[in-house]
């Protein structure tokens, strides 16, 4: 047995031992549990399994990130710099269409320039806070990736010792040549799965870098609390989920231009002669009004799905933590058995895996629930 391997198995034997941390479960109270909850998670489920960290590496912050995104972004710049130019164009256009004697042509035309810069204002709050959103989402994926990378390296050692054994085991003829085979086939396949994951790591680096505006060579240490909070409403969450819908920015945009649309087509009629000029703007005001009221439909079924997921993530979450619960109880059996001469040291580590990759799966669960939760509560997201 490898002296790490030892050390790690003390250490672990003194985290789960009766006297330490679960031992005090029964004498937390109610208040310090919540307090627990709200605090960030990700020590909490790093018992065998971390985020990388070399000391020789930058410490790359989440709102560092944004922030290189922020002025990275090409999509962005672009839209500021038009705003600019049109906000100038603007005023010159509210000078002439009041100072021009050619009806309300020129009226129309401001009002409908006046729609579109206030529509650009609202859609470069959404891009600013789409691309928070993004970089949240590749800043997690980089830490999920990380520890599914380590829970893979974990899960592959298991089955090199377990493949060592198997060898053993066909030596004496306890196994059959295709079961060898089957286990041999099985180390295969999951050494070549780590190595895809691997691969799949270094490509949402070289993408973070590439939204940042950085050296694609670049490796960072990542830094991201995990908080779960219930999350509880005080109304229906009907209710609730309408009072979202009237001020989320894609329904603010529609009905600025279904509002423009309407203006303009009350001042058609007065300048024009022709049936179809009346016909036309009519067609454009129905239009309007029905993508109004699409999008309204669309967003409340969005973020109806998206506080469905959230209950469920809450209901998925509180199940997960008994059975990790569980799997901590019978990593400790395990320890005691091991110890005892009662259990394999094979049988050891596949208690400890159960207990890592159960808790990798709460922690992905705590940032899905956060993502959620602000797509469900950021209006600029919507």
């Amino acid at each position: 047995m490898k002296k790490r391997y030892l050390a790690v198995l003390i250490a672990a034997f003194m985290a789960f031992s009766p006297v330490n941390s679960f031992a005090a479960d029964e004498n937390t109270t109610e208040e310090t549990a919540v307090e627990q909850e709200q605090n960030d998670l990700t020590e909490q489920f790093s018992t065998f399994i971390t985020s990388q960290y070399d000391e020789n590496l930058e410490t790359l912050t989440f709102d560092d990130a944004v922030n290189k995104a922020l002025r990275n972004n090409s999509s962005l710049n672009n839209l500021k710099a038009s705003m600019d130019l049109a906000e100038t164009q603007l005023e010159l256009q509210y000078i002439e269409a009041y100072a021009s004697e050619d009806g309300f042509s020129g009226l129309i035309s401001f009002l409908n320039s006046q729609s579109s810069y206030q529509n650009n204002e609202l859609s470069l709050a959404a891009q600013e806070e789409s691309v928070k959103h993004s970089m949240k989402e590749a800043y997690i994926n980089i830490i999920e990736l990380q520890r599914d990378v380590a829970l893979s390296e974990m899960s592959l050692k298991n089955d090199e010792l377990n493949l060592s054994l198997a060898k053993i085991q066909l030596s004496n003829g306890k196994i059959s040549q295709s079961e060898y085979d089957n286990l041999n086939l099985a180390y295969s396949t999951a050494k070549e799965q780590l190595e895809t994951k691997k691969d799949t790591l270094e490509l949402e680096y070289i993408s973070l870098n590439l939204l940042m505006g950085t050296d694609i060579n670049n490796r960072y240490n990542f830094v991201m609390e995990a908080v779960y909070e219930p999350f509880e409403l005080d109304i229906p969450a009907e209710s609730y989920i309408n009072g979202k819908v009237a001020l989320s920015n894609s329904v603010r945009q529609a009905e600025k231009s279904y509002e423009t649309t309407k203006q303009t087509s009350k001042l058609t009629p007065l300048n024009s002669s022709e049936v179809g000029s009346y016909q036309s703007a009519q067609n454009s005001l129905n239009s309007a009004q029905m993508s109004y009221e699409d999008t309204k439909d669309s967003v409340y079924q969005s973020l109806y799905q998206k506080y469905n997921s959230i209950v469920q993530e809450e209901k998925d979450y509180t199940s997960g933590l008994e059975e990790l619960k569980l799997l901590q109880d019978e990593f400790e059996r395990t320890q005691v058995k091991y110890l005892n001469g009662n259990a394999s040291y094979y049988e050891l580590l596949i208690a400890q895996y159960n207990v890592a990759s159960k808790e990798n799966t709460l922690l992905s669960s705590v940032y899905s629930h956060m993502l959620l939760a602000e797509e469900l509560t950021n209006t600029e997201l919507m």
